[in-house]
């Protein structure tokens, strides 16, 4: 092997590594630093007598965000099978996303029965 193919290689093994690493390391930040945004928020109003919202901790982990996820899971499952069929490859690798996905919509649907003090 010469040079070239050597460098090739090693940056293709280390970005192979580094990138899926990084990008972990990069979402952990982002929500590490909005959850310090909220709570130094939420601390600034109680400092100054205000009534600390209840909105301000409410996150995605309301009923729309499982009919949401559900919907993306489903479409990217029977996207993801379609190609592997055209492609001549496994298509049932798609039918792991579509499950998540309808286990999410069946998710959705439970909780949208219930009143909202019960979803808590």
């Amino acid at each position: 092997m010469d040079f070239g193919t050597t460098v090739v290689s090693i940056a293709g093994v280390l970005f192979g590594i580094a990138g899926p690493i990084l990008l972990v390391g990069i979402i952990l930040w982002y929500k590490a630093r909005r959850t310090r945004m909220v709570h130094e928020t939420a601390l600034q109003l109680a400092e100054k007598g205000h009534p600390v919202p209840p909105e301000l901790f409410a996150g995605a982990d309301d009923a729309s965000s499982d009919l949401r996820r559900g919907v993306v899971l489903v479409g990217l499952g029977l996207a993801l099978a379609a190609f592997m069929y055209q492609i001549d490859k496994p298509w049932s690798v798609g039918l792991i996303p579509l499950f998540m996905g309808v286990g999410y919509l069946v998710v959705w649907k439970l909780e949208s029965g219930k009143p909202k003090k019960e979803r808590n």
